[in-house]
């Protein structure tokens, strides 16, 4: 479609979902096959459109992101591409040979970054724009090599961010295999570089602080109706934050006591049927009812459980009440993610097997679960004491039992 294209236009038009829209400049002092590109998740680029001088083939030749590139400079560099194709060359062939890495982070950005989930968009987006685009932005492709990596893994290792160089560390390398997969090198530079060592965190609710949260728990729910169903129901499922605030109606069969996650709302990408207790049940009904009823404190958001289905605003209202609720009972160092451990451990101990909890988790790997297989031990260690006290009080009697027999021979002399 054509449009007047100015920097506030491609500042604020609308994504369509499931598609790409280009948008070509009406103003003839641009460019022919000059365009404003936005894909479904919201990338805005700028980009030209043309056809290959000798093939006629038509080909799109990104020029830079809207925030990096104002209108009137793409469009200069539009105009520097159309030279280049009106003398009888590709210019997407020409920057193809050497590109360097900011043109690949762009087309990692614009082609293969859309089809992961909204909250890794954003993660990503965030590391390439923090921390590899300030080092390697301007090197190319080809050549960056396993030190470079090693160097920016290493400066922000030092800084004391361990976690996040190996988040960094990852991204890295999953940027230049899709380079691999686009033909722009034969080799992954982050490649076996060792990462930091990290070591998990775990905490579970013990059963006095379940009992006070639950306590808090009631005294909150006047006044924050919505936060409180969620934590309970996060304690009582096992599921993770962004699973519970964008739970939906049309999810849940309250009969049959089921709660079908679709793949959008999941880590693993993939449908996860999963049991509810009647707990769990109850407090939906509940919900349900109170949601139709004008008198009641809860309402009913479109097919929402919650209002505001899991956007970002209700997130961060979740973790502002729990962080007063969780210190009202007294657990501070409680995460919402805690929760789910919390669930995990209760299971076990309870003498479920761990394939049995990594299904109810919806966790894909065995190994994933195995974090809990340490809480497991309890059982075994009580029926080993059993067999302790048996045989240490045969070996405490020992001696007692030695001299009643010397004695008893003595006497039988």
């Amino acid at each position: 479609m054509r449009e007047k294209l100015t920097d506030r236009f491609a500042a604020t038009v609308a994504p369509t979902p499931g598609r790409i829209e280009r948008y070509f400049d009406t103003d003839k002092r641009s460019p022919r096959g000059f365009l404003l590109r936005v894909t479904s998740a919201g990338a805005r680029s700028w980009a030209l459109q043309y056809r290959e001088p000798q093939s006629g083939r038509q080909r799109e030749m990104t020029i830079g992101d809207v925030k990096s590139w104002p209108f009137t400079e793409a469009r200069k560099q539009g105009h520097e591409l159309r030279r280049v194709v009106d003398a009888g060359g590709d210019p997407l062939d020409r920057g193809r040979a050497e590109p360097i890495v900011t043109e690949l982070v762009q087309r990692f950005e614009d082609e293969a970054l859309p089809r992961r989930a909204e909250k890794t968009q954003i993660e990503y987006r965030a590391m390439l724009r923090d921390y590899l685009l300030p080092a390697l932005g301007n090197r190319k492709v080809s050549g960056v090599v396993r030190a470079d990596i090693e160097k920016l893994h290493r400066r922000i290792s030092e800084t004391g961010k361990l976690r996040r160089a190996n988040a960094v560390r990852s991204i890295c390398s999953i940027l230049f295999t899709q380079a691999i997969v686009w033909g722009l090198r034969d080799d992954n530079p982050a490649a076996h570089i060792k990462p930091n060592v990290e070591h998990g965190r775990e905490r579970y609710l013990s059963a006095a602080e379940i009992e006070r949260l639950g306590a808090v728990l009631d005294h909150w729910r006047p006044r924050r109706p919505d936060s409180v169903d969620a934590i309970t129901l996060a304690l009582l499922s096992g599921a993770r934050r962004g699973e519970i605030v964008g739970m939906r109606w049309a999810d849940l069969d309250l009969e049959a006591a089921v709660w079908t996650k679709p793949p959008g709302l999941t880590k693993q990408r993939r449908a996860h049927r999963v049991p509810l207790s009647p707990e769990a049940v109850a407090v939906l009904r509940r919900r349900q009812a109170e949601g139709t009823d004008t008198n009641k404190i809860v309402r009913l958001w479109d097919d929402h459980v919650f209002a505001g289905g899991g956007t970002k605003t209700h997130t961060n209202t979740l973790e502002r009440d729990w962080s007063q609720i969780r210190a009202a009972a007294g657990i501070e160092d409680v995460r919402f993610h805690d929760l789910r451990h919390s669930f995990a451990s209760l299971l076990v101990s309870e003498g479920l097997s761990l394939p049995i909890i990594g299904r109810m988790l919806g966790h894909t790997r065995p190994t994933t679960t195995s974090r809990y297989a340490h809480l497991a031990d309890q059982p075994l260690r009580e029926a080993a004491g059993i067999v302790g006290k048996i045989v240490g009080q045969r070996a405490a009697d020992a001696p007692l039992r030695a001299a009643t027999e010397l004695v008893a021979s003595k006497v039988r002399r």
